[in-house]
């Protein structure tokens, strides 16, 4: 039986896919990367949030970094390929 993948797999998927696209060769914030997978996840399908984006990044080999934020008053977290 064919049909789309489980929701977690397909969020693996996409994020794997986007470090194949080379689009963690610059900084990525963890908002960019969710904007940015969430154009691949199905409409009606729940959006991948920014509190989870780094469970299916930490599988990749990427430099992980906080930076301080001041517009947000916060702790940014950051990866680029390494």
């Amino acid at each position: 039986m064919a049909g789309p993948l489980p929701r977690k797999k397909l969020y693996r998927k996409v994020i794997s896919d986007l470090y194949q696209r080379g689009y963690f060769n610059e900084w990525r914030q963890t908002q960019e990367v969710c904007r940015e997978a969430n154009k691949e996840v199905p409409v009606r399908w729940s959006q991948l949030y920014p509190s989870a984006i780094h469970r299916y990044v930490r599988q990749l080999p990427v430099e992980e970094r906080y930076r301080w934020d001041v517009i947000s008053n916060g702790m940014v977290r950051e990866w680029k390929k390494i």
